[in-house]
């Protein structure tokens, strides 16, 4: 296969979108190092079975507890009948029970459709249908929501689910994770039959897209192995290392950043299911935590805890974060007040960390820029028309290649095709530039895309939802800045004659309608026309420069 035969109409291994020279590169190269998550667990728990592995809460599971659990979990999952290739979604907090799923998964060569706790009806039937997922493992509540009720209510629309697997107390025929875990251990060699090749698909994530509807991300075994890998060599994390992480193991980040290094290096993972600066600073203080990756806000509100200096923070050294611009000042007070680096980073769920500011980079481009190009991974920036790549300084697309892309979007050839060309580079829709020293500067975004603090939601899909409502002849989704979340949505809308619309009337129609609660517009500006091109399409710049100065101006 020669780079213009990519076509993109598989993505289910990397022989269907790279060449085997390429492949062979990436292997010889120490990117694909051919291991599953599973192999590092089970090293673990051979090596240093009663190392702490996991605390969660008032739990701590040691290395041989958490390789057990997962051993009981996949002889429960293969006796339901679930058979090596099926889809099984996790929907699951930063809980132990998370990595318990994941692992087990592994082990009886299932594959993982991973969705947030934030997901509601709307998003979870989509992505388990768009898998033909076989079942689910859900909590009973997490933060006040029934997700029982929920799966109850949409299990009808979802034609191949045969599970619901709950953390908690089960609903009608339904199974507890605690029922699978009765199972008896017979120990990892009862598995090696099932385990999966590592260059096969092993988890979909789902991300927001600019059509409307999320889009499946595929990553091998092999692939989401290597943006952990890579920082862990750059940042010198090991099994000494204490991995904090708040962000949700449903997200790329924690679950690469939290669940991924930890296992690799042979750590230990402390988890924060809910987002508090106060206890965030409790655990780092309490467990000595060395590292974490998540979003801006966190670190900006730890920063602003009144009794900061309380805390002994002495241990922690690097809180890596991307997904918005990180203000030099942030950088700044992270090391003069916690005492470490706050490492600028770029990545996408496509292709998680693949730039990072090193610990030993110079202080003018930690606190200035985006990072410069982990070992393997090719960047360059490319003007928008022809994707030629500009000279250095210059703004345009940012695009990546290597072993840590993903294969393609799941089932969806045309989208992979918007996404990749027919090299392999993965463009990523940001504006940036690049200097003489290959350090990225994250400019703006070409994607039309709301970064609620660090969660992408598609402003076209929640335009369709909000063009649902009865009252609403147009309407236009835009980002709008925030102080705490970086952004939030606003919806600019045309009402049908005669009809009227508040903000809490909306919020209770998209409530209705299972719409997950982030997505949900969090200002409505009701108007009598919007801007317009003269070929019919909205002029969103001009919406979004209006509630802009709006809010600058402290207009309510």
């Amino acid at each position: 296969m020669n780079s213009g035969q990519r076509k993109y109409d598989k993505v289910t291994h990397p022989l269907d979108v790279y060449t085997p020279e390429e492949i062979r590169a990436f292997k010889q190269g120490g990117y694909w190092v051919d291991k599953r998550l599973v192999d590092y667990l089970e090293f673990n728990a051979r090596t240093y079975p009663t190392k702490v592995a996991v605390v969660d809460r008032d739990r701590r599971v040691t290395w041989a507890e958490l390789n057990a659990r997962a051993n009981r979990i996949a002889a429960g999952l293969i006796a339901l009948g679930l058979a090596p290739g099926d889809f099984v979604g996790i929907q699951l907090p930063n809980w132990v029970e998370f990595l318990d799923v994941l692992l087990a998964l592994q082990k009886a060569g299932l594959r993982a459709v991973i969705m947030q706790t934030i997901y509601r009806a709307r998003d979870v039937v989509y992505m388990l249908n768009k898998c033909r997922a076989r079942a689910i493992v859900i909590p009973d509540q997490f933060r006040g929501f029934d997700h029982i009720a929920m799966l109850e209510q949409a299990r009808g629309d979802i034609p191949t689910l045969a599970h619901a697997i709950v953390v908690g107390q089960p609903g009608v025929g339904m199974h507890s994770l605690a029922s699978l875990m009765q199972h008896p251990d017979a120990g990892d060699a009862a598995f090696k039959g099932l385990l999966a090749d590592p260059d096969t698909i092993f988890k979909v994530c789902f991300t927001s897209g600019t059509t409307g509807l999320p889009k499946g991300v595929v990553h091998t075994h092999n692939t989401d192995m290597v943006p952990p890998l890579l920082t862990a060599r750059s940042v010198g994390l090991d099994r000494d290392t204490v991995f904090w992480m708040p962000s949700p193991i449903a997200h790329t980040t924690g679950l690469l950043f939290g669940v991924y290094d930890a296992v690799i290096c042979g750590g230990t993972l402390v988890l924060q299911d809910v987002w508090d600066p106060e206890l965030a600073l409790q655990l780092i203080s309490r467990e000595r935590a060395v590292f974490t990756v998540s979003a801006t806000p966190f670190i900006a509100a730890m920063l602003d805890v009144p009794n900061l200096h309380k805390y002994d923070l002495s241990s922690f050294k690097y809180f890596l974060s991307g997904g918005a611009p990180i203000p030099p000042a942030l950088v700044n007070r992270a090391k003069e007040e916690m005492g470490c680096l706050l490492l600028r980073v770029f990545g996408q769920s496509e292709a998680p960390i693949h730039t990072l500011n090193f610990p030993q980079d110079p202080w003018d481009k930690i606190t200035s820029r985006d990072g410069r190009p982990l070992e393997g991974c090719k960047v360059r920036i490319v003007d928008l028309e022809r994707k030629r790549e500009l000279p250095r300084g210059e703004i345009g697309e940012y695009a990546t290649w290597g072993p840590h892309v993903f294969l393609g979007y799941f089932e969806d050839p045309e989208l992979t095709r918007a996404a990749k060309d027919d090299e392999g580079w993965y463009y990523s829709g940001d504006l940036c530039t690049m200097d003489e020293q290959d350090y990225i500067l994250y400019v703006d975004r070409i994607k039309d895309i709301i970064n609620r603090g660090g969660v992408k939601i598609s402003a076209v899909e929640v335009e369709s939802m909000v063009m649902e409502h009865p009252a609403v002849a147009k309407a236009s989704v835009v980002a709008m800045p925030d102080a705490k979340m970086v952004e939030k949505g606003c919806a600019f809308v045309m009402l049908k004659p005669g009809a009227t619309l508040t903000l809490p009337d909306l919020a209770s129609f998209l409530e209705a309608k299972g719409v997950t609660r982030q997505k949900w517009p969090e200002r409505l500006e009701v108007v009598t026309e919007l801007p317009m091109t003269p070929t019919g399409k909205i002029q969103k710049n001009l919406l979004r420069d209006r509630i802009r100065d709006e809010l600058a101006q402290g207009k309510a």
